[in-house]
């Protein structure tokens, strides 16, 4: 009986290799299959629906701006090293975990949000008037936007904010620079600013990292947790890890899209954060969408290896089973309790009035 049980044995490994070796090859063959018509429908897409040129161009940025190893040494001498690894080195021997468990990834993404948020970065709803000094931004009344100047276009500033300070008549301007080097200068900004220059952070630590869209006006990231095998939401404004269910729940914000770009690829997570409130998908055919992501997602994969191609498609497709199936951590926590409005329900950056404007206080 035991040979004929170790025979079975190893009959099963064989057919499941077997089984194994011809899907790697199905999922090659796949990529690998160019469609005579898939350039054509792609660029009649863009061209006839502003929703995909919008996504498309935000792909062309978001894509490739994070990969800069220049800019990833700039991030590390300048962030205080010596303190993020001392307490996550405090944490994760807390827990008893012993050096070399995958988990070490969670332990530095999480410290790191502490620090950006804690010890970092500031939040901006106004600047602070120059001639009153600190803590002054209450005094300035918005008098309108502006363009850039030489100085502040040099890095990456779209519009300009123009406040008048009530007490002395100051004038202070607020750049919404998009440069993230920049930004670890300025030290402060609203959330794009903050998801700009945290998802560069990350990426800086050698982390795989998303930044997501939000149509409706918010940023943050998602990081892809080694020891959890999948995609972690992290907002840095928030300091949230894993918490994907804060907007529609707890923040009762309204959405429709939340596209996440990579240097891998764009895909479609609404479904991972947009749990109630949602707003009507009118822009573009979900099928449009998922065929404008996969088009992107391929030609930033064309230079992989079939060793990398396939185990990025092994982790789209269980992505693409929790988004399907709804089996997330979107409505359950690590510890298993129900999502559910929390007593700091509401947003938590942001003066009470803008949050208020923006449907995100949590009424």
């Amino acid at each position: 009986m035991g040979d004929i049980a170790e025979k079975s044995n190893i009959d099963f490994h064989v057919v499941a290799n077997m089984f194994l070796a011809k899907y790697k090859d199905f999922i090659l063959a796949k990529f690998n299959k160019t469609e005579p018509t898939e350039n054509i429908k792609f660029q009649n897409l863009v061209r006839s629906n502003g929703f995909a040129q919008g996504v498309f161009g935000q792909s062309q940025r978001l894509c490739a701006v994070y990969e800069n190893p220049t800019w990833h040494s700039i991030v590390l001498e300048t962030l205080d090293l010596d303190l993020i690894y001392e307490n996550v080195d405090k944490e994760f021997a807390k827990d008893g975990h012993e050096e070399g468990d995958n988990v070490y990834s969670d332990y530095l993404v999480k410290e790191l949000l502490r620090y950006f948020k804690q010890d970092f970065f500031k939040w901006c709803n106004k600047p602070d008037c120059h001639r009153c000094g600190q803590d002054t931004s209450e005094n300035m009344a918005s008098i309108g936007t502006e363009a850039p100047n030489n100085e502040e276009s040099k890095f990456d500033c779209g519009i300009v904010e123009v406040y008048k300070c009530n007490r002395c008549g100051d004038i202070a301007r607020f750049p919404r620079y998009n440069d993230p080097i920049k930004l670890l200068e300025t030290k402060r900004g609203r959330c794009g600013e903050w998801c700009n220059l945290f998802t560069l952070i990350l990426k800086s630590f050698g982390l795989d990292v998303r930044y997501v869209w939000n149509r409706e006006d918010h940023v943050w990231c998602e990081y892809f947790s080694p020891y959890l095998n999948r995609w972690i939401h992290v907002d840095s404004c928030e300091q949230s890890f894993d918490q994907p269910y804060i907007y529609s729940i707890n923040w009762n914000k309204k959405m429709s899209y939340c596209i996440a770009f990579s240097k891998d690829g764009a895909v479609d997570v609404s479904k991972r954060y947009i749990l109630q409130n949602k707003l009507p998908r009118d822009q573009i055919k979900d099928k449009d969408l998922q065929g404008l992501c996969q088009f992107i997602t391929k030609r930033l994969r064309s230079p992989l290896n079939d060793a990398e191609i396939y185990e990025l498609a092994c982790r789209d497709e269980h992505e693409q089973i929790e988004l399907i199936t709804g089996n997330t951590v979107s409505t359950e926590t690590e510890n298993g309790a129900v999502a559910s409005k929390t007593s700091n329900s509401g947003r938590e950056s942001g003066s009470a009035h803008w949050k208020a404007q923006r449907g995100e206080d949590g009424k």
